[in-house]
């Protein structure tokens, strides 16, 4: 009998992106993090920097795009797509490896699986508050989960169905990666007709933008403590009033 209390395993494909060598404080963390939550540890550490050969560039990433820590973190995104396509799951979760998890994130995940339905449905649902996007408070409704965004979040934390991991895949065959891979998936679901959907109140945040850990793409390096105020400050303000990039 499947649990149903617990990470539905039998449904959902998830990994970790990670490297093979360095960052083992965010390994660390992230075993740690998701151990005590119930929810598996897969890391994917396909297409290390070392690992993006000229072919693969060639293959699958634009002429100007050339910052490579964005293209390798790009890439593995594109991979783990790949390989859940390889899989009979219907759901693919996406993970990057500085994220933290809500006391009850199983619990709340099953309640946003269960909402979205329809595994054919061309949705994305992203969990976390990247940037700090929050649906305001006064639209909320008692025992909804996913609200009808604008645009994206971040890509720290997000589950696609087998049509979102078909399209995209087929779409960067043909476009190529071209910039950071937050800003392609956005601009390719625009495109491709994709549903976003975020996850109200988000049960993941990211440790690279609330002070846990500095970023390891790119940005301006701060103060650990000063971006965890900065971050903080700005959350609790965005909960109540809501805040997208399109207002």
């Amino acid at each position: 009998m499947a649990d149903e209390t617990g990470f539905p395993r039998d449904l959902v494909f998830s990994r970790i992106c990670h490297v093979k060598n360095g960052y083992d404080d965010r390994r660390r963390h992230i075993v740690r993090e998701f151990e005590r939550r119930g929810v598996p540890v897969t890391f994917y550490t396909d297409w290390d920097q070392p690992d993006i050969t000229p072919d693969i560039r060639a293959e699958l990433v634009a002429p100007d795009f050339t910052h490579p820590a964005a293209v390798s973190l790009a890439l593995k995104h594109v991979g783990i797509w790949r390989d859940f396509l390889e899989t009979d799951q219907p759901y693919c979760l996406v993970f990057e490896d500085d994220v933290f998890l809500a006391r009850d994130f199983v619990a709340k995940f099953r309640q946003g699986l269960a909402e979205l339905g329809d595994p054919n449905r061309k949705a994305v649902i992203y969990l976390g508050n990247g940037s700090n996007y929050y649906t305001p408070s006064w639209k909320l409704r008692k025992g909804q989960k996913l609200y009808p965004a604008l645009h994206a979040r971040c890509a720290d934390s997000y589950l696609i169905t087998r049509p979102v991991a078909e399209a995209r895949c087929n779409w960067i065959a043909q476009n190529k990666i071209s910039t950071a891979i937050d800003h392609q998936i956005e601009q390719m679901d625009e495109k491709l007709g994709v549903e976003m959907l975020w996850f109200e109140r988000p049960i993941v945040e990211q440790g690279s933008e609330n002070g846990a850990f500095q970023t390891s793409v790119a940005g301006k390096r701060q103060p650990l403590l000063y971006k965890k105020l900065k971050w903080n400050v700005k959350k609790y303000r965005r909960m109540i009033f809501g805040h997208n990039a399109r207002s």
